[in-house]
């Protein structure tokens, strides 16, 4: 554990040991600290090299076929692996009313590091303060985007939670909530963290920023009971490029231009919770642009140069992601099956070839098929889950992506993981 780690911790038992010896001397500030989180170990095993995450720990897809001069897959073969990355802490907080409205707060952390280089480094996962006045809260801080939606998601093994099929994300956030008996209406302004769009510089929230503009989201439930139906949708602009630039310095005639060009994208999803105990249905559709950083495929591409400045002007590349997932859960067993689809569209121009900023461009279709089994002993939780996941890549030959950036002659390359793990919840 590195400094970072030590001070954050030190950081927190100090608050929180500060905010108990604050609720025992004034009682006009009943102030409570409540500590929780999991151990966790997750095994897996792969038939094949994947595009992952965190060493292998968070799969998304299987690689694409790689041929040695004898026409041997380098790709293909097992690969093992154990992490405890996932192991998570965090204090819930609980204060006097302020404004009128109870107040409640988040601090949440876990060791899966911010980048591949940062492996069992702390990473924030939610900060937040939460003003409830009954019918309205209001939010403040970083949570899970809109676009990830709590109370209906996949509960896998693996540590993907349904990736690439559904967005996933958590952001900085201000967030304004209506309740009812049987609404619920969410309306919020959201900028970018853990996951970023991408563009030339590479990922980064730098285009979200230098547009000057937050992601407007909203969210829309309706509870039947203990059934569960919504939407939530999307508005994004980014600015892919600050300067362009012609000529060159070779022949002394390089000169600079300030771009101003945006890129706006949208997303929707549907989803619904039937909960028929022991029998519980999830299952979501999303559609949009530009959603690399929700951790879908898609992005967005250049459509077109000015001849004068060489700025361009941007098109965003369209996707739609399915799931579905059946759970049988009876006395501390659960029997689950997972299904996914995901494809990518294109976009509605056509791109300059080379200034495509997507995540797996060389993509065309997606699924998996994912059954599982678990069992909660008090405490101790043990899970089993057999993962198969497909993609079409494109083939090698020319035309097999057309002018819109759609795949359209392809081949399928399937991964098998076997994953294993074991939570201890305190």
């Amino acid at each position: 554990m590195n400094r970072k780690n030590y001070l954050f911790l030190f950081i927190l038992f100090f608050c929180s040991t500060s905010l108990l010896s604050a609720q025992s001397t004034e009682e006009k500030k009943p102030i409570q600290v409540k500590f929780g989180g999991y151990v966790h170990s997750l095994f897996t095993y792969d038939t094949r090299q994947t595009v992952s995450a965190r060493e292998g720990f968070i799969l998304l897809y299987p690689q694409d076929e790689l041929l040695d001069a004898s026409g041997k897959d380098i790709n293909k073969g097992g690969v093992y692996n154990m992490a405890v990355i996932q192991s998570r802490v965090n204090a819930k907080i609980t204060g006097p009313d302020i404004l009128g409205a109870k107040t409640n707060g988040l601090l949440e952390a876990e060791f899966i590091g911010n980048a591949e280089s940062d492996v069992n480094g702390m990473r924030l996962r939610h900060a937040f303060v939460n003003l409830d006045w009954g019918n309205i809260s209001l939010l403040i801080g970083q949570t899970w985007s809109p676009l990830f939606v709590a109370e209906v998601f996949p509960g896998t093994v693996g540590a993907n939670a349904g990736l690439p099929f559904k967005p996933f994300a958590r952001n900085p956030q201000v967030r304004l909530t209506h309740k009812t008996e049987n609404w619920k209406i969410l309306a919020a302004l959201a900028s970018e963290r853990d996951y970023t769009s991408t563009g030339l510089l590479g990922a980064g929230n730098r285009y979200l920023r230098n547009a000057g503009l937050p992601i407007i989201q909203g969210q829309v439930h309706y509870y039947a009971g203990k059934h569960l139906i919504g939407a939530s949708a999307e508005y994004k602009t980014i600015k892919p490029s600050l300067l362009s630039t012609t000529g060159s310095k070779e022949n002394n005639d390089l000169q600079t231009w300030k771009n101003d060009e945006t890129l706006s994208s949208w997303a929707v999803m549907g989803y619904f919770k039937l909960n028929f105990k022991p029998l519980t249905i999830k299952a979501q559709a999303t559609y949009g642009s530009n959603m690399t950083d929700v951790l879908m495929l898609g992005g967005y591409a250049a459509k077109s140069l000015n001849p004068v400045t060489n700025e361009a002007s941007y098109t965003p590349i369209k996707v739609l992601g399915t799931w579905a997932d059946l759970s049988y859960q009876k006395n501390n067993y659960e029997l689950a099956l997972l299904a996914g689809y995901s494809k990518n569209y294109g976009a509605d121009d056509e791109v300059v070839p080379n200034m495509i900023y997507s995540r797996s461009q060389n993509i065309g279709e997606l699924y998996r098929i994912a059954p599982r089994v678990s069992k909660k002993i008090n405490n101790l939780k043990l899970e089993l889950e057999v993962e198969y996941t497909a993609a079409a890549y494109a083939d090698s030959t020319d035309g097999a992506i057309n002018e819109k950036a759609e795949v359209i002659n392809s081949h399928w390359v399937g991964n098998t993981r076997i994953s294993v793990g074991l939570y201890y919840f305190f």
